[in-house]
């Protein structure tokens, strides 16, 4: 009966989800923070909390869903919205392990649940993961759907002409089209599902079975027809205002991030694919690379198809992390983690039956390896803990206690910006500050935002084009308003990136920043 439970797919389930969630749950973040690149925190969750548009593509499934996950009756506004980060998560890793047990039922019961339970935990523990459940952001939720997408792939695979997973098609295929709406960059998965659905359906599933599902993606991605219901309120957080078409584009292309695609130079480019080999020992250990090594060219696969796909879902994902222009791309490398670890679940598979004079050196290995990811879990708790890195908060939460009262106050990036946001906005303090972002202003749906949120202010009059590339229009409301104080924050690098607000009333404030 004991044996039964233990290698049931119920009680892998959970331990690999409940053990995981609450490492999650006791390192996550308590207040804002911008560890593990969590630089854009502040501005989903005032987005969230003001029924807003967070910066383009607009994540209406994560906005979505942060709005749902704020009705829960648990905690303060930040942990509901951080619950969206760590949740999934750790949901995403017990299903992971229930899917390598999938692949693995040509193995006895106990190989095929030792490997995947560990491996269930490898994958929740790693630094990159355990990092981004413990912020606001949009990869934990990411990592579930990616973890999903690679199941509908599997069933796919092995479908039969029975059509017996009906509903497991087009469930997986709807919440792939939702994971569109989450995060974009999955659209590489593309190529893998439609080749999926090819042998499938050579394999002798219904065509209309196949085209069901490619409806349900269709359907899926009509989250996107959020953005412009939640715009019609004028909220203000409204990137890109998409009631227009023109703003709608705008949003969900990611219009102004459009150049950063192929934006790395041949020398960087280099850096980072030696790099990656780096990243990945960072996340699995010397061992786990060997073993992920081994899984990826020695594991005979039941379905002739997978390893082609898990090589292009790696190679994809990383090219697009190597080429993408900005410095925190390896939150893009999600997905090849994802699969290097199958790759080590597999790894493990592969040795555990392997004896060397009855010795069992498989499962040596095997304990060795568990001791090591168990062991790393410390170091991973210090690298990653966001507890300690709570310099947005502690920004803002100053700022709003000693601004001089109805204070015009000029911010010049993200990182001045978005936890004011957070506070103005979200928790609704400081009703008399005027926030205005000058980069954003050079933008009419900005414009149209500032004049909707602060009626009882000064404003030019409106430019005629969606963007005048400057930030005059910003610049000249304090002249239209002249009997309200003025502070302008700016990031000064020069001296170890702080933050300096300079006031008309003549106080001044330094912040300094911690990267």
């Amino acid at each position: 009966m004991i044996k039964k439970i233990l290698s049931s797919n119920a009680f892998l389930f959970l331990s690999v989800s409940l053990t995981t969630g609450l490492f999650y749950l006791f390192t996550v973040s308590q207040r804002l923070t911008w560890a593990n690149f969590g630089n854009d925190g502040g501005d989903f969750i005032s987005a969230i909390l003001t029924g807003g548009i967070p910066h383009p593509t607009g994540y209406p499934t994560y906005t979505f869903l942060g709005t749902l996950f704020q009705k829960i009756p648990v905690g303060d506004p930040y942990f509901r919205a951080a619950m969206l980060s760590w949740l999934p998560a750790a949901i995403g890793a017990g299903l992971l392990a229930r899917l390598i047990k999938q692949v693995l039922n040509d193995k006895s019961t106990a190989i095929s649940t030792s490997t995947a339970l560990l491996f269930g935990w490898v994958w929740g523990w790693m630094p990159f993961l355990w990092s981004q459940a413990v912020i606001i952001e949009v990869h934990g939720l990411q990592s579930l759907f990616l973890v999903l997408a690679l199941w509908w792939i599997w069933i796919l695979l092995n479908a039969k002409q029975r059509n017996d997973k009906l509903y497991q098609f087009i469930l997986l295929s709807f919440c792939y089209g939702l994971a569109i709406g989450n995060h974009i960059t999955i659209l590489l998965f593309l190529p893998a599902i439609f080749f999926a659905l090819l042998i499938a359906y050579k394999n002798g599933l219904q065509i209309r079975i196949v085209l069901g599902q490619i409806l349900a993606i269709g359907i899926g991605t009509l989250i996107y027809l959020y953005l412009p219901l939640r715009s019609a309120q004028y909220p203000p957080i409204n990137w890109g205002n998409p009631q227009t078409w023109q703003g709608f584009w705008w949003v969900i292309s990611g219009n102004p991030y459009q150049n950063l695609i192929a934006a790395t130079s041949i020398s960087h480019i280099f850096t980072r694919i030696s790099a990656l080999a780096g990243l990945l020992i960072q996340q699995f250990g010397y061992l786990g690379v060997i073993l992920g090594v081994i899984g990826a060219v020695q594991y005979k696969h039941q379905s002739k198809n997978l390893p082609f796909i898990l090589v292009y879902i790696f190679f994809a994902f990383s090219f697009f992390a190597i080429l993408y222009g900005t410095d925190d791309s390896i939150t893009y490398l999600l997905a090849p983690f994802l699969v290097f670890a199958i790759w080590i679940g597999l790894g493990i598979a592969t040795i555990i039956p392997f004896a060397w004079k009855k010795w069992p050196v498989g499962y040596v290995l095997l304990a060795v390896y568990s001791i090591m990811v168990i062991a790393a879990i410390p170091g991973t708790v210090q690298t990653i803990n966001p507890r300690l890195q709570t310099q947005p908060a502690d920004y803002a939460e100053y700022l709003m206690e000693h601004l001089p009262e109805n204070t015009i106050l000029l911010t010049s990036e993200d990182r001045d910006s978005f936890p004011l946001w957070y506070y103005h906005f979200g928790l609704k303090q400081r009703s008399d500050l005027v926030v205005i972002v000058l980069p954003l202003s050079q933008f009419r749906w900005y414009q149209e935002t500032l004049t909707h949120t602060y009626p009882e202010i000064n404003f030019p009059d409106l430019i005629s084009q969606t963007s005048n590339k400057s930030g005059a229009w910003g610049e000249s409301v304090p002249d239209l308003n002249p009997k309200l104080p003025v502070c302008r924050s700016t990031i000064q690098k020069t001296t170890g990136n702080s933050i300096y607000v300079l006031c008309s009333t003549g106080q001044n404030y330094n912040f300094v920043i911690f990267e």
